[in-house]
């Protein structure tokens, strides 16, 4: 159990919560919808950068498939855990998730900084934002958290759980590891991926732009102080 500001964080009981969403959310995944590029909007994409103690978390509002920034919001809060390998849902999914309610706009995908499906309990942080918002959601994270690389056709996949679970790209000449989320199929959390893919972004336009913002803000509070 781990103590912070008298706030007690069960990790066993946080644990086993994550498997139990995970079974849903793998479940729900496996039978998800084609996604057409016609149906989709929206897309929001999520971020956060950190000064001192506290938190920014930014939700951005695109178009598809240009990446036009429409709005954003911030969230400003001291993170209510610290950070725990393969917990991170815990310390920063409130954030994003009240930023993306702030927008008031429900948007058709999410994208978030972090894995998905290929999380050690099948529920990484992208995987958790969009069960909550019932909303397909991507991963996109610049490292491997989990599962094994294999090869098909000169292409990358990690695999776990009983499916590809995520693609392995290069962009920029970095790696960069596009998951499912939640109901969202591998092939279409790509397609939606790299239609975003930029040459000045290392990540895709929606947490490219959430990871400026988050850091500018971050460094004019910073700056205040």
């Amino acid at each position: 159990m781990i103590s912070t500001n008298k706030v007690f964080f069960d990790y066993r009981r946080a644990i086993k919560l994550q498997k139990i969403l995970a079974s849903k959310a793998l479940s729900e995944t496996r039978n998800a919808p084609w996604i057409r590029d016609e149906d989709i909007n929206y897309v929001v994409g999520v971020d956060a950068a950190y000064s001192k103690d506290v938190m920014y978390g930014v939700a951005v509002l695109v178009d598809y498939p240009h990446g036009n920034l429409l709005k954003y919001s911030v969230v400003e809060k001291k993170p209510p855990i610290p950070y725990v390998p393969g917990l991170l849902m815990f310390r920063e999914a409130p954030a994003y998730i009240f930023a993306i309610k702030k927008l008031g706009v429900k948007p058709d995908i999410v994208v978030v900084d972090g894995h998905g499906l290929s999380h050690p309990r099948a529920l990484g942080i992208a995987t958790h934002i969009g069960l909550v918002l019932g909303v397909p959601s991507i991963g996109v994270a610049k490292k491997k958290l989990f599962g094994e690389i294999i090869v098909e056709n000169n292409e990358e996949y990690l695999v776990a759980h009983g499916l590809k679970v995520a693609r392995i790209i290069t962009h920029r000449n970095s790696t960069l590891y596009i998951s499912i989320g939640y109901k969202i199929r591998l092939e279409d959390a790509y397609r939606i991926t790299k239609n975003y893919l930029r040459p000045q972004y290392k990540l895709p336009i929606p947490t490219a732009i959430a990871d400026q913002l988050s850091k500018k803000i971050a460094h004019r509070k910073k700056n205040k102080l």
